[in-house]
């Protein structure tokens, strides 16, 4: 390009031409001007934002999207804050269940298994939990989350997966259309027309065209790329259709329809915890305070010398600024009968530069505003050196309470409403798990209590020891204790005691007992079930009086045991054996004897004591 081409035209005109004058003069600028190739990071959505140059009705974010989720990244405080809340909120798993409490039902579980069978993998190779992970982290760092729907041609929901919150966008309301909803009143399914504004979402893909989304549940089709509404019962094509989009916020802003982190508020504290390690890094990697002053009284550096000296100390790693310099000086003063005297003085700062770092209570001060934010005690980003074992499950029931379970809650309320109801299952809902903190001693306390009732089916009990104590232990097939404490003959003196009377109490005898007329003889079949009941109550009793060592109740109890036949005191060893040894059907025999043994040892005790 010559001179004269590349010299600016301009020409006179009228004022009726001045736009071309100004096109021109901008033209001609553009061509002389020097652009970079370099990309600029900034919204690439910023052109098509109500009123931009391509208006395609998207509302632009109250904050740019890529710069909160880059402070999340960067600032020391925030990223344990984020990450708590995503393992204790989303990573405890889930379940489901029905409304209805009806118990036994087939059906329900069928339907719960079809249910799990789903969420198991919505999307290939993906599990809900991490689907649940990714949203959750979106949602603390973005203050939006966006989980997509697809559906098959048949309109059945097949697919979910979560979709980068950095990249979607919201388009304005459209105007409000009947659209018909089912509700439940009064017990029955009522069907209701509202007029409902539908939402749409827009996404750019590969930062040329949009792909239009439209909000879940919305009842028209919307072409997914032209972004326009089909009418009402027309129905497009498959492939044209625009998926759905659930919209999960953190906090609503005040002035859009999107959401913003919880730790909003605390931005500045975010910025200043980052400024001020930026400032120590660079305070540490410039050597901190100057290792020491030179002071130079009547003389002057040499050139060289001063040169090499500036060079030495503000270049190179901190070894090499603190090796020994050689200062070469020459006098300014003198005459030529007395040389003149340069003196040298060097002031060494090397206790100042051994200090801690600058803002270290600001930072500390900024970390807690944050976590504040989040409503998270110190112990959940690793705080715990101020911690004992009742102050760490007060902090973890409080923040349960307040922070984790209501947020699952809100989760589970339009995964269930939408989601679980969308795929056809209207009476479930799902049911996130809370977060537990399990003490195996506590457990096995509990687990020993409901030995001793009598009442444990002991398949749950051997269970519930494995979860406690991480053990494997299976349990035997074996008949129940009633089957062999029902084949025993009854002995008289358990013929004449009362069903109801505790076993060892003397009946006290009622004023009126002589008057009335004596009773039938009971049957055969009630006096083996009195008997079976006297025995249970009898064993058990003795064995609280051995754990207590009771020997007045346990020498009371040997007496009636000795008044037993020996098909009774055989039913006493195996009740007995049953409940203190949870499972006799690996040797009954074996340890009835033991029982047996332990019962003759306390007598012979008791014996001696009296």
């Amino acid at each position: 390009m010559t001179d004269e081409q590349k010299r600016p035209v301009f020409r006179l005109v009228g004022t009726s031409q001045s736009e071309e004058v100004v096109k021109e003069i901008t033209r001609a600028q553009q061509q002389n001007a020097i652009q970079g190739n370099a990309f600029e990071p900034e919204d690439e959505y910023q052109q098509l934002y109500a009123g931009g140059a391509r208006d395609a009705s998207l509302l632009e974010p109250p904050y740019k999207l890529r710069m909160l989720d880059r402070l999340s990244q960067e600032n020391n405080a925030l990223l344990p804050c984020i990450e708590a809340m995503v393992t204790n909120v989303d990573g405890t798993g889930y379940d489901f269940e029905p409304d209805r409490k009806e118990a036994g039902d087939d059906k329900d579980d069928t339907q719960i298994e079809a249910l799990k069978e789903f969420f198991d993998q919505p999307w290939p190779g993906v599990s809900f939990t991490t689907i649940r992970k990714e949203l959750r982290r979106d949602l603390e760092r973005i203050g939006n989350a966006y989980l997509e729907v697809l559906r098959n041609a048949q309109d059945q929901i097949v697919f979910l997966r979560r979709v980068d919150s950095k990249m979607m966008r919201l388009m304005k309301l459209d105007d409000a259309v009947p659209v018909e909803q089912v509700l439940r009143r009064n017990g029955a399914e009522a069907k209701v027309t509202v007029m409902v504004r539908e939402r749409r979402f827009a996404q750019l893909v590969n930062g040329i065209s949009l792909v239009y989304f439209k909000e879940f549940g919305a009842k028209r089709d919307l072409n997914k790329k032209t972004g326009f509404w089909a009418p009402q019962a027309y129905r497009l094509p498959a492939p044209d259709r625009a998926t759905e989009i659930i919209h999960f916020t953190a906090l609503p802003d005040a002035h859009t329809p999107y959401g913003v982190p919880r730790w909003i508020n605390q931005l500045p504290s975010v910025l200043g915890s980052r400024k001020a390690e930026e400032f120590n890094l660079d305070f540490f990697d410039n050597g901190g305070v100057p290792p020491m002053l030179i002071v130079l009284q009547g003389g002057t550096l040499q050139d060289e010398t001063r040169k090499a000296v500036e060079q030495k100390m503000s270049h190179g790693s901190a070894a090499s600024k603190n090796r020994i310099q050689v200062l070469e000086v020459e006098p300014t003063g003198g005459s030529l009968d007395s040389a003149g005297q340069a003196r040298v003085t060097v002031e060494r700062f090397g206790a100042e530069r051994q200090n801690d770092s600058m803002f270290e209570g600001y930072d500390d001060k900024c970390e807690t505003r944050i976590r504040r934010a989040f409503r998270l005690p110190p112990i959940f980003v690793g705080q715990a050196q101020d911690y004992s074992f009742a102050t760490a499950v007060a902090s973890y029931a409080v923040t349960e309470a307040q922070v984790f379970r209501p947020e699952r809650d809100e989760f589970d309320e339009i995964i269930s409403m939408k989601v679980v109801n969308g795929l056809g299952f209207p009476g479930f809902r799902m049911r996130s798990k809370p977060l537990i903190i399990e003490d195996a001693a506590i457990k096995l306390e509990g687990i020993t209590v409901a030995i001793s009732t009598g009442q444990a089916e002991m398949s749950d009990v051997i269970g519930e020891i494995n979860d406690a104590v991480g053990t494997n232990i299976k349990i035997a097939a074996r008949p129940r204790l009633i089957d062999h404490v029902d084949s025993i003959v009854p002995t008289a003196p358990f013929q004449q005691q009362d069903e109801a009377q505790p076993v060892g109490e003397k009946a006290e005898p009622k004023p009126d007992e002589k008057k009335q007329q004596p009773a039938k003889e009971p049957s055969t079949a009630a006096l083996q079930k009195q008997m079976s009941n006297g025995i249970l109550a009898l064993a058990r009793e003795t064995l609280i009086a051995l754990r207590q060592r009771n020997f007045s109740e346990v020498a009371k109890n040997l007496a009636l045991f000795n008044s037993l036949d020996e098909a009774g005191q055989a039913a006493f060893r195996n009740a007995c054996a049953s409940m203190q040894y949870i499972d006799p059907a690996y040797e009954v025999e074996g340890l009835g004897e033991l029982a047996s043994c332990t019962v003759a040892v306390m007598h012979a005790h008791s014996d001696h004591q009296q």
